[in-house]
């Protein structure tokens, strides 16, 4: 701010331009005229050019009126009163500025009047001679002048750092409202104001040394120093000078502008601070090194993490050797280049973003941690990340320093972790099957030997076989239980009503909940479309509901609550999904489940019932059905103590469906009577031969006509030699070669119109695709419910036919 100042003292004016009229080439038309004043103020002579200026003709009659008329209204009193004032006066002298409009074009000119007064020896004015000068050109560049200045003082005034304008003499022309408030003086005495008397006596000698070398040399010149503003605080200021020169090129002062870098001055000190305490503390440890800047790179280089450092455009300032090995470089290879754009990030697609967008968090004074896997030179490697801000003492961002830990191997050995708890866990499930199946088979060989003794009574004899088919019943759910945690059960999805399922489903388990617990359900309004298997709905829902029994000992309140959610929050681990998704939750007010065991409750086998009062596969059941639709299935719980309430709440979450297929309707599940198939041909295809010959021999029993096939190959070959001949295809799905979803995709190209049932105990085939509109029965399988699909299938053919 000093320099180009007032440093030999004098009073400047309001004004920062030169003189008005220079720098322009006054072209002006003069023209004679004389006034009789003593009578009426007659015009004796009016010249070729007067009349010319004023726009008359040349035999026109100018008189004093017609001189008033011509008056630019906004002149015209002012004017004449002038006049009138001069011609009553003493004086001899007049000079006036006036516009006139023309009358024969309309234009506006300024006329410039000087003339002397002739007077009687009484004072009496006698005549006026004198001239009128066109001064119109003159005029509009002074207003153009006016209007500039009056521009550059606005702008000035709401530049928020000081700026000021000297002429050559060194003194102010003119200085804005920052350079007023930073003195705290009014508008002329900043204009007098000697910057050297608010130099920091440790600056003074210096600044006006560079000032006056700056000025010698007629080029832009910086200077800093420390000034005292007007609260008596020392500011760092940044002064910037340029020449300023009139239209002919001559030298006529200088324009400043200066700027606050206190902070950026003291950050510098405190920087410089900083490593000369670094410097000392390094130097009392060590004898070793020679600086504080080797003992600190030192530390650094010697680093296993990758470290760096960046300033505030992202730029990399520093990197150690252990991130330049990483990516088998130098520091002139990533020094100021961006460090998003570095070798370090390049190869990998995507990560140019993130670290741009983590860069950005940082400089609004936030840490970013995240883990990142980096294609590098190196190889493929995996690094915990973080970037942090560097503040200065006024908690101002000064740099950036990125950090990031190989974890490559970290990551291999956890992999290593998980998939030797991965083998415990397959461990576990193999037990726990081993143990259920054999309760199961010990009961079904049981069984069978007591069905061997032919003494035994027809009273009895039911009672094992009975005894057999409900064991294979469990059998049969329990791997279903096992495929649904699994996810690899075939689904069957459909859209359907989840309020009017869910009301279903409250009728069906009230007798299981027992007369002591309330159940209330509450359902959305208008009604929720859900996409899902249907019965893995009501098995998912009736275990929920078991459970909430059993953890309020029979003696309770069940709510079941339908609503329509937009997003499932983040759960296991995985993040948080929006989308409009169907929400049922089960909340029951039974003793809570310890916050230690929420993350196992969904394990197969895991239960706290008592042995023999359940396998642990219902949440998990629940948990497989769920994720396998498109969903998931949440848990809270609170455990109660003293008058603290307690309770449960499982919630399903399903994908939402717009509206209900086209005639689409939820069947009712109901038993129906076996039917025979006496006049029916049925093609088995099945290449085990002992289910084949069992399956064909059922078949034969329940009265259809067989042939059987033992692959696809030949159900195919059969098909072509008389398609006629068969009213179904009844196949296995795993066969070699050709499986039976295949099979069934060629029937129906090849012979539309023939029903095709599809059997499976388990097959990845189904849990993928699902069975793509065919029907399917699952092994184990009952005669009534074999015979009972066949018949739908046959009689839905002839429907159709």
């Amino acid at each position: 701010m000093a320099g180009t100042g007032n440093e030999d003292r004098a009073t400047g004016s309001n004004s920062f331009s030169e003189p008005a009229t220079a720098g322009f080439e006054q072209v002006v038309k003069v023209a004679a005229v004389t006034v009789d004043l003593r009578d009426g103020f007659r015009n004796e002579r009016r010249t070729p050019d007067y009349r010319a200026i004023h726009g008359l003709s040349a035999d026109a009659d100018d008189t004093h009126q017609d001189w008033i008329a011509r008056l630019h209204p906004d002149d015209r009193d002012r004017t004449v009163r002038k006049f009138i004032d001069a011609v009553k006066g003493t004086g001899e002298q007049f000079s006036s500025q006036y516009r006139i409009i023309r009358p024969n074009d309309g234009q506006v000119r300024w006329i410039a009047t000087e003339a002397r007064i002739e007077r009687d020896p009484d004072g009496a004015a006698l005549r006026l001679v004198g001239a009128h000068i066109d001064i119109t050109d003159l005029a509009i560049a002074k207003e153009t002048l006016r209007e500039s200045e009056e521009r550059f003082r606005l702008i000035a005034n709401s530049a928020p750092v000081p700026m000021w304008v000297t002429k050559i003499d060194r003194t102010r022309a003119f200085a804005n409202q920052a350079y007023l408030e930073f003195l705290g003086v009014p508008y002329e005495e900043g204009l007098a104001f000697d910057w050297r008397t608010i130099l920091h006596p440790d600056d003074v000698q210096r600044i006006v040394k560079e000032s006056v070398a700056g000025e010698a040399t007629l080029k832009p010149f910086v200077l800093e120093g420390r000034y005292r503003r007007a609260d008596g605080q020392w500011r760092w200021m940044r002064s910037e000078s340029q020449p300023r020169w009139d239209p002919t090129g001559k030298h006529i002062g200088f324009i400043g502008v200066a700027h606050d870098v206190t902070v950026a001055k003291e950050a510098e000190f405190e920087l410089r601070n900083l490593n000369e305490t670094l410097e000392r503390r390094i130097a009392e440890r060590t004898s070793q090194l020679q600086s504080s800047e080797a003992q600190m790179r030192a530390i650094f280089e010697t680093s296993n993490q990758y470290q760096g450092l960046l300033d505030l455009q992202g730029n990399v300032l520093y990197a150690n050797a252990t991130s330049l090995a990483g990516i088998r470089a130098n520091i002139w290879d990533v020094a100021g280049k961006p460090f998003w754009d570095s070798p370090w990030f390049a190869a990998t697609e995507g990560m140019r973003d993130i670290v741009m967008e983590a860069f950005a968090a940082v400089l609004r004074g936030e840490s970013v941690r995240r883990e990142m896997q980096l294609d590098l030179p190196a190889g493929e490697r995996f690094f915990d990340f973080t970037m942090r801000p560097v503040f200065d003492q006024h908690g101002t961002v000064s740099g950036v320093l990125p950090e990031a830990i190989d974890i490559t191997e970290r990551r291999q050995a956890e992999e290593a972790l998980r998939q030797s708890q991965k083998m415990d866990a397959i461990g576990q499930l193999t037990g726990g099957v081993a143990h259920d199946f054999n309760n199961l088979l010990t009961i079904i060989r049981s069984a069978t030997d007591f069905l061997r003794r032919r003494e035994l009574s027809e009273d009895r004899r039911r009672r094992y076989v009975d005894a057999i088919s409900d064991t294979v019943d469990r059998a049969s759910k329990l791997t279903g239980q096992l495929l649904a945690f699994a996810r690899r059960q075939p689904l069957s999805p459909q859209v359907f009503d989840v309020g009017s399922q869910v009301e279903t489903i409250a009728q069906l388990i009230r007798p299981l909940m027992g007369g002591r617990i309330q159940i209330d359900v509450e359902l959305c309004d208008p009604p929720c479309l859900a996409t899902a298997d249907v019965a893995q709905f009501e098995t998912a829902l009736v275990n929920l509901a078991v459970n909430a029994r059993d953890a309020m000992a029979g003696e309770g309140r069940l709510v079941i609550h339908v609503d329509v959610v937009d997003a499932i929050p983040a759960l296991r681990g995985q993040a948080r999904r929006d989308g409009r998704f169907v929400a049922v939750s089960i909340t029951d007010s039974g003793s809570g489940i310890p916050a230690d065991m929420l993350e196992v409750i969904f394990e197969p086998f895991f239960t706290t019932k008592d042995v023999g009062k359940g396998t642990g596969l219902g949440l998990s059941q629940a948990l497989g059905f769920a994720k396998q639709s498109g969903g998931e299935i949440s848990v809270t719980s609170t455990r109660g103590q003293g008058s603290t309430s307690s309770g449960s709440t499982f919630t399903i979450y399903l994908p939402q469906a717009e509206r209900l297929a086209k005639g689409a309707e939820i069947a009712a599940v109901g038993a129906e009577a076996a039917m025979s198939g006496r006049g029916h041909c049925v093609l088995v295809v099945e290449d085990d031969e002992e289910v084949g010959r069992f399956s064909t021999e059922l078949l034969r029993d329940l009265g259809y006509a067989i042939k059987w096939a033992a692959n696809a190959g030949d159900a195919l070959a059969a098909l072509a030699e008389d398609e006629l001949t068969f009213d179904l295809v009844f196949s296995d799905v795993i066969m070699p070669g050709m499986n039976g979803v295949e099979l069934a995709n060629v029937i129906r190209d090849r012979y539309p119109g023939l029903p095709v049932v599809l059997t499976s105990g388990y097959s990845s085939v189904l849990a993928d695709n699902a069975h793509r509109g065919f029907e399917l029965i699952q092994k184990p399988y009952s005669v009534e419910s074999l015979s009972r699909t066949l018949r739908k299938a046959i009689s839905e053919r002839r429907a159709a036919g």
